[in-house]
């Protein structure tokens, strides 16, 4: 290189130029003086002084640029606890390290610099280290900064000392400020694997790329599959860790997008591959990683899964919440009288029922009082003696106020005038006095012979006809109630001796009457009963699955809510009743919806206590609370959709420099990889670049997870519903006969579960007869007969277990008893299923835990076994492909969907019998590093490669043959936890991972990314 003045040279950008005059003319300062006066020779001592300098900046400059390349190829981010690692701080290590490379490397640079002229010798130097104190001194001298988006190093070196000799004497010493741009994209190369290694390591609210790229897809993929695993595809892992790892490649790739402005070429091909073996492409297109979903499509498909053929089901679904079998609870309660609440015949009876009385409402109109006699203090009062008459005069008639369903008879009002004299005598001595003093009250009564009709939770509406026959049944109504209260009247002697007494302050007494019923009543309120029940059972509420999922929505409460908004409606009240037989219809309704009403709030607290218990599981398990989840995703949702919006960030090549990133290995596998594969990796080690865990919450076998929630329905004595037992018994039926009853510890198992629901069944048949018993005229024998003919349709106890558990036995019985389409049949058959109801909470109910779980566990190893015998033929003589086809087709022709009928997840307000959705939980960990990662600048710069591999670097600062050690350019690492809440409507299998791999570790877990053998098997010195 020539060595120029900075001042002199125009080959960089002007500002530099410029900065360089500068600095050279405001920075020399001289020491010493000439010798002499000889012009001739201080213009030589001049030429060689600035000769030198300008030499001495090329030096700086040609050190700068030999630093940047050997810090970008062995870069520090953690220093070493040795002498020169002590330099570092923890916080700027790489500058610092830069700093110290640039000093070290303009010392031995500026050793070159020599200029000679005639006799005149210049020289240029910076002293070099030689103990911990100088080298601080060095590193200090040395300041630098980067300039257009870090692709311009400036780096300023401070007292360059330049010498000038003349004859072996000093003649002129200077000590100068070199400053000197370079364009070197060193500082953006590390700067910008700093942001993209914040961006992996980061959670979604801090900006981490990598967690809400991880979040948002599992989210999408789990609600996806989960959907479809209620809808009945194969899906028997709802969230994997191969998902878990495509999900984690994708986030890497968007984050190279966002910190370097583009990816590695590689790593996009190996990732759509890598989701077309997963057939999970539309996991990718909700990572908004660039062109990854165009790259997976174009790819060949692979066997047809649940995934790629279920449409993509986004996380804003909704679940109906209806009122369901809280109608048909309220509907046998209010019929047969259960609970607290007015049954029935009560309600019936009270609507027929009615006072007999006279109202009267009495106000004082006029009153009139003689001034009282003082006769002084000489008078003694001796006698009081008083008389009171009372004149009555009728006068137009004012019925008084009555509640609207109150029926007048007859009415009248009197002015009822009552005179009062007192009469007083007074003595004094011999002499008597006598004085009379009047009070003279004029009443206006107004009465009126009512029939008062007791209240009840109907609204109050009048009764026309109400005293008189006719009406919806054309029934007497209180027409004898009509005729005792004219007689109340007259045996009071008419309206004027009721209106003295009502005057006077004596009350008219009531009596009660009660109105016959009207001929077909009970069977028209109750037709009317049960149509009412369908309308209110069939009634929802559309709610979210997300909310429903965090526990911030009780689906109970919601309809409880929509039900008291429309009760009025509900109730159906008409303007006026047709008869009290109208009004008993009205009343009856009314209890009915009070009674649901009740359940609801029930079933609300149930909901609020089961989602308590599961909060607490999923804080134990140390996932956090349900809606702490759902909060998290939102917000990772929010932020991929940010970083989507801007793109790269600013990352572009406006400044002419393009960065390539290449990663190694291109795609982090789950897999472990030989060391020899991996140049930075001991060749003896197994390298691990990725690892994942996943744990389903709630899933079979039942745990403590589950045993929480249902404990408030089930009990603590770990047992599992009988509906769970019974489908886990068909799922070992179906895989016994697939694999032709070979497995003799499942057979064993089989039986002896089958015993159990066989046996757990017994108090839903014998509760059945009972019902038979008390609501039918039906004989023992006859009895006996119908629960044969039902029940003989499920010939095995697992079918007909279920049939007790999902209503379909309570409808045959009803139907062969009653005929179907009748209103016995429709009632009995909600008796039948209440009854059903009230005995599965009883523990001979229900199955015991162990034995159901220990049967899965069997069952899943046969069915897993049988799987891998089939594959292991098929490829005797197929290809790859034909053997997956050949598996497939196997598993949907003999083992069908009788395994997934095994339920997974939580009951949202568990009840025997019903519930509004089953929810689970994923716990989600996934680490990672690369064992080198590389980011190549290309363009208007210096071609430079930044490379972190974990190796150690070390320098030989002082020249002693020995080079100590630094620190560690550290692999580019990262680890993300995140939990995933879903939740479908209930019935069916629920969701959740069946496969029987309840708690997913992928190969090296437990050591973490790396190598996992005992010797260090880091990157290779």
């Amino acid at each position: 290189m020539v060595g120029v003045r900075l001042a002199d040279d125009d080959r960089g950008r002007v500002p530099f130029a410029l900065l360089g005059v500068l600095l050279l003319v405001g920075s020399a300062t001289f020491s010493g003086a000439l010798a002499g006066h000889d012009p001739v020779a201080d213009r030589r001592v001049d030429d060689a002084m600035d000769r030198a300098t300008a030499q001495a900046d090329a030096a700086v400059r040609a050190a700068v640029g030999d630093a940047a390349r050997e810090a970008a190829a062995n870069p520090v981010t953690s220093p070493a606890n040795t002498t020169v690692g002590r330099l570092l701080s923890e916080e700027r290590p790489f500058r610092d390290y830069l700093r110290l490379r640039i000093a070290l490397a303009a010392t031995e640079r500026l050793r070159a610099v020599s200029v000679a002229r005639g006799g005149v010798n210049a020289t240029a130097s910076l002293p070099r280290p030689t103990n911990e104190s100088a080298l601080r001194e060095a590193m200090d001298r040395v300041s630098i900064s980067g300039r257009e988006n870090g692709t311009v190093l400036v780096a300023t070196v401070d007292n360059v000392s330049v010498e000038v000799v003349r004859g072996g004497r000093t003649v002129a010493t200077e000590s100068v400020t070199a400053t000197v741009g370079v364009r070197t994209p060193v500082l953006a190369l590390h700067d910008r694997t700093e942001s993209f290694e914040y961006r992996l390591d980061a959670n979604a609210l801090d900006g981490g790329t990598l967690d809400a790229t991880v979040t948002t897809a599992l989210w999408a993929s789990a609600w996806t599959r989960g959907w479809s695993q209620y809808a009945g595809a194969p899906v028997d892992n709802v969230v994997s860790n191969d998902h878990a790892a495509l999900a984690t490649n994708a986030g890497v790739l968007l984050a190279e997008q966002q910190a370097f402005g583009a990816t590695d070429a590689d790593a996009r091909g190996a990732t759509g591959r890598a989701a077309v073996h997963a057939g999970a492409q539309s996991l990718l297109s909700q990572t908004g990683v660039p062109a990854a979903p165009e790259l997976a499509n174009a790819l060949p498909a692979p066997n047809p899964s649940a995934e790629s053929a279920a449409s993509e089901v986004p996380t804003n679904r909704t679940i109906n919440a209806s009122v369901g079998s809280a109608a048909d609870h309220a509907l046998v309660g209010l019929l047969d009288g259960h609970g607290d609440a007015p049954a029935y015949d009560d309600v019936v009876a009270d609507a027929h029922r009615a006072a007999v009385a006279v109202e009267a409402d009495a106000t004082v109109v006029a009153r009139s009082d003689d001034p009282p006699v003082d006769l002084g203090r000489e008078w003694d009062l001796v006698e009081t003696t008083t008389e009171t008459a009372s004149s009555v005069e009728t006068v137009a008639t004012r019925t008084p106020a009555l509640e609207a369903d109150t029926t007048v008879v007859v009415a009248g009002s009197r002015i009822v005038t009552t005179s009062e004299t007192t009469t007083r005598t007074w003595r004094r001595g011999n002499e008597t006095f006598h004085t009379d003093e009047t009070t003279e009250t004029k009443t206006r009564v107004d009465l009126a012979a009512v029939v008062d009709p007791t209240d009840l939770s109907a609204p109050a509406r009048p009764i026309d006809p109400a005293v008189e026959p006719g009406g919806a049944l054309d029934g007497e109504n209180f027409a004898a109630a009509a005729a005792a209260a004219e007689d109340a009247v007259a045996t009071r002697g008419g309206f004027d001796d009721l209106a003295r007494d009502v005057a006077e302050g004596d009350a008219p007494e009531s009596n009660y009457a009660t109105a016959p019923t009207a001929p077909g009543l009970d069977g028209w309120i109750r037709a009317d009963l049960v149509a009412l029940a369908d309308h209110v059972k069939n009634r929802s509420v559309t709610v979210s699955a997300r909310r429903v999922a965090a526990g911030e929505l009780n689906p109970a409460a919601e309809l409880a809510s929509d039900l008291r908004a429309d009760r009025r409606e509900l109730v159906g009240a008409p303007a006026a009743y047709d008869g009290v037989a109208d009004r008993a219809r009205v009343a009856v309704r009314a209890a009915y919806l009070d009674r649901v009403l009740a359940a609801l709030d029930r079933r609300a607290n149930r909901t609020a206590a089961a989602t308590g218990a599961a909060d607490d599981a999923s804080t134990d398990a140390a996932i956090g609370s349900l809606s702490k989840a759902v909060r998290a995703e939102e917000v990772a949702r929010a932020a991929l959709g940010e970083t989507r919006a801007d793109g790269a960030n600013g990352t572009g090549n406006e400044t002419g420099v393009r960065f390539v990133p290449d990663a190694d290995p291109m795609y982090l596998s789950l897999g472990g990889l030989s060391g020899a594969a991996i140049p930075t990796v001991s060749r003896g080690g197994t390298y691990h670049s990725l690892v994942a865990r996943n744990t389903n919450l709630f899933t079979l076998p039942y745990g403590d997870a589950a045993d929480t929630v249902l404990e408030p329905v089930f009990g603590a004595n770990r047992r599992v519903p009988l509906r769970v037992a019974a489908r886990a018994l068909l799922a070992a039926d179906s895989t016994l006969a697939a694999t032709n009853g070979t497995n003799e510890t499942l057979a064993d198992r089989r039986d002896r579960l089958e015993t159990a629901v066989d046996r757990s069944t017994v108090p839903a048949e014998e509760a059945a007869e009972d019902a038979l018993r008390v609501h039918t005229n039906r004989s023992v024998t006859e009895r006996q007969r119908i629960l044969e003919r039902s029940l003989g349709a499920w010939d095995d106890p697992a079918h007909r277990a279920l049939a007790v558990t999902n209503g379909s036995a309570a409808r045959a019985i009803a139907v062969e008893t009653a005929g179907a389409g009748t209103v016995e049949a429709d009632l009995l058959e909600r008796r039948l299923d209440e009854a059903f109801r009230t005995v599965r909470r009883d523990r001979s109910t229900t199955v015991s835990q162990r034995l159901t779980n220990r049967t899965v566990e069997t069952t899943r190893t046969a069915r897993q076994q049988a799987l891998a015998d089939m594959a292991t033929d098929a490829a005797m003589n197929a290809t790859k492909d034909a053997v997956a086809d050949r598996v497939n087709d196997t598993l949907d022709s003999r083992f069908g969907k009788s395994f997934k009928r095994v339920p997974a997840g939580m009951p949202v307000a568990p009840v025997p019998g019903y519930w509004y959705a089953t929810v689970n939980v994923w716990d989600v960990s996934v680490a990672g590093e690369f064992a080198q990662f590389r980011v190549h600048a290309r363009g208007d710069a210096e071609s430079l490669t930044y490379a972190r591999d974990g190796s150690t670097v070390a320098l030989d600062w002082d020249d002693d043959g020995v080079a100590e050690t630094l620190g560690r350019g550290d692999r580019v690492a990262f680890d993300v936890e995140t939990a995933i809440v879903v939740a479908v409507p209930p019935s069916g299998v629920g969701v959740g991972d069946i496969d029987g791999d309840a708690d997913e570790r992928s190969e090296g877990w437990a050591g973490g990314p790396g190598c996992t053998v005992a010797a260090d098997c880091r990157a290779t010195e």
